[in-house]
């Protein structure tokens, strides 16, 4: 029996990966027996300095593989973001196919396209990047390659691992973040899915667990591990000890910075820490 697990959205530089949460996540690998874990992106800011020792150092141990986020493309040049783009990978009885994915603004609430543009340069991480082309036309080049990728592979056989949101069911709800949904994916993923067959596909990059979800004979698997303010240990904390929270906030960085360098807190972290990357790994057996 083989295991694959795909994660995401580790940013290990962020969320202040030392000695302690690597032990912990490779402790966590043994005790699943994984044998191929796949990185479905933002694993870090900078790829060459911190992911990659990152990688080499799981490597060790395990078959490590990946894609990259946007996170990861900082730093990057178009061709080694191209060259890192749609690998696949033999499992025995399935394929890994491997892409990063990008946006399109197709999760937009029909926004103007200059509207659109103006909020990604003001707020958006991509903003940092040098990509040679605007993002419509990036995703359409993008999909064209899935489609000829999906065509060699028997869908059923299958498994895909992508960074970006493939369905405006994984969108964004709350208000204050819709206005970021156009740069979360595109729907016409979704589409050429369906189209080819594609059993299983993960993915991250919205920072929202949304489990498994089937549509359209498709089985989306979201799992990714986000911020420290996100995890759900750190929302456990707090509602454990409503103390540190007397306004009864729901603003995660104001929940967790009034936290985060509490002993109790560090404690708990280190008690609860592999746990909460447990709940963010997608498994596979075969």
């Amino acid at each position: 029996m083989t295991k694959l697990a795909i994660m995401s959205d580790l940013h290990i530089d962020l969320n202040h990966f030392g000695r302690f949460e690597i032990e912990s996540l490779r402790e966590l690998l043994i005790e699943e027996q994984v044998e191929h874990l796949h990185l479905a992106g933002d694993i870090a800011n900078d790829f060459q300095e911190t992911s990659l020792p990152f990688i080499r150092e799981l490597q060790k141990f395990l078959t490590v593989t990946y894609n990259l986020g946007n996170h990861d493309m900082l730093h990057l040049k178009e061709k080694e973001i191209e060259q890192l783009d749609f690998q696949l990978y033999d499992l025995g009885q399935k394929q890994l196919l491997a892409f990063h994915g990008w946006y399109d603004y197709s999760f937009s609430d029909d926004e103007s396209l200059e509207a659109i543009v103006k909020r990604k340069k003001m707020f958006w991480f991509d903003r940092r990047l040098e990509r040679p082309f605007d993002d419509q036309t990036l995703t359409e080049q993008i999909l064209k390659k899935l489609e000829t990728s999906l065509q060699a592979l028997d869908g059923k056989n299958a498994i895909v691992a992508m960074h970006f949101v493939p369905h405006r069911r994984f969108i964004m709800t709350h208000e204050r973040f819709k206005p970021f949904n156009s740069f979360l994916g595109s729907q016409a993923f979704h589409e050429v899915f369906q189209r080819y067959g594609a059993s299983d596909v993960v993915f991250g990059h919205a920072h929202r667990r949304f489990g498994r979800v089937v549509l359209d004979g498709v089985t989306y698997h979201s799992h990714p591990l986000g911020y420290k303010r996100e995890w759900q240990l750190s929302i456990d904390f707090v509602q454990k000890h409503p103390e540190y929270n007397p306004t009864n906030t729901w603003h995660l960085a104001k929940r967790y910075n009034a936290v985060k360098d509490l002993t109790s807190f560090k404690a708990y972290h280190k008690q609860y820490f592999k746990e909460e990357l447990r709940q963010a790994m997608t498994v596979f057996e075969f």
